[in-house]
């Protein structure tokens, strides 16, 4: 088990671990949106791989239906010959009353990343309210059925080096991405990550499906911190809501035992000091609590009292710098897991204020 960096909570370093928010941090950002602003991407989407070739809108998450190539043979020989029952019910789920596409996109610099576009079906609606859900650090693929079934379409979004973002991209190589070029902010691959997301939210609003002018944003840990940095920066979106949010207080995280990828943060200043002084100036362009003092939007924020991986400090400091309407949800008891009291609010919060 990896140890947290010594000597950062000792008098030595106190001055050294100081992350303040740079002078140019609009600036910085600026020239971010206008390169994702300046790009006209090329899109794809097609079938999701998990739709069941049978059935259209039908989708295939537990295994292969009985009888399709490569599944195994019912006891007794049955073969392909089965009751549909069986094929629909028996051997996968279905998600009921909605629609799931595979959406892949060039990002700004030529980097393919990619989402689910998930729109409800037969609503007697041309258009629905629209999420982009931001993945986690662990690039978790997520299928929103309880927000479609509410009336949203939404875009559950993989930035580079997740799921639709892993084509030509490893996120654990050469390093893991906390720390990836982090010596230099110009190269620093959260930069590329956030103008993925920032591209994210602008292709969500072409799709035919989608009202444009009503989109909120949303994220569980690294999903949430993003989503406050893309409110904070697309000043179209209506609304936003972080769950445990991450890549937030990087100065508590250098200075308190955590668990999780915020080791491979403290593990690179304890291996490379050398490199502290760069490193902890390209952290202020990305710690979400400068993000949250930006907000014009609502913004609901969540944590539990008992994570040990997104401090609940950190996120009621990222709370506190809020300047909009805003709700903080603390759940008793709950460490770093996704929690299903936060997707109820989350359903609330958006259908008032988008």
């Amino acid at each position: 088990m990896r140890r947290p960096a010594t000597g950062w909570c000792g008098d030595m370093h106190e001055q050294q671990s100081v992350i303040r928010e740079p002078g140019d941090f609009d600036g910085y950002w600026d020239r971010v949106l206008e390169e994702v602003c300046g790009h006209s991407p090329r899109v794809v989407v097609d079938r999701w791989e998990n739709e069941d070739p049978r059935f259209e809108d039908e989708y295939i998450i537990d295994g292969l239906p009985a009888g399709a190539p490569g599944a195994e043979e019912k006891p007794g020989g049955a073969g392909t010959e089965v009751n549909p029952f069986d094929v629909r019910w028996g051997a996968h789920a279905i998600l009921a009353g909605m629609s799931v596409r595979r959406v892949t996109f060039d990002a700004p610099d030529g980097m393919q990343v990619g989402g689910l576009l998930q729109v409800p079906r037969w609503s007697g609606r041309d258009r629905f309210p629209g999420i982009v859900h931001f993945t986690g650090y662990g690039g978790e693929l997520m299928v929103d059925q309880d927000f479609v079934a509410r009336g949203y379409a939404v875009l559950n979004f993989s930035h580079r080096g997740m799921y639709l973002g892993s084509k030509g991209f490893d996120r654990y190589r050469p390093v893991p991405l906390l720390v990836r070029d982090i010596e230099d902010r110009q190269r620093y691959v959260y930069r590329s990550i956030v103008a993925d997301c920032l591209a994210a939210v602008r292709l969500m609003r072409t799709f035919d499906q989608v009202e444009p002018s009503r989109i909120g944003v949303m994220g569980t840990s690294q999903g949430g911190g993003l989503a406050v940095m893309a409110a904070a920066l697309d000043r179209e979106v209506r609304a936003v809501s972080a769950d445990l949010p991450w890549l937030t207080d990087f100065q508590h995280q250098l200075s308190h035992p955590v668990e999780g990828p915020y080791t491979e943060l403290q593990e690179f200043f304890s291996r490379f000091p050398e490199k502290h002084a760069a490193a902890l100036e390209t952290l202020g362009y990305f710690d979400a609590l400068f993000f949250a003092a930006r907000l014009r939007v609502p913004a609901l924020v969540s944590l539990g009292r008992m994570d040990t991986t997104c401090a609940p400090e950190s996120a009621r400091a990222l709370f506190r710098r809020i300047p909009s309407v805003k709700m903080l949800l603390e759940i008793p008891g709950m460490g770093h897991e996704r929690s299903t009291v936060w997707r109820n609010q989350t359903q609330g919060w958006f259908a008032y204020y988008i």
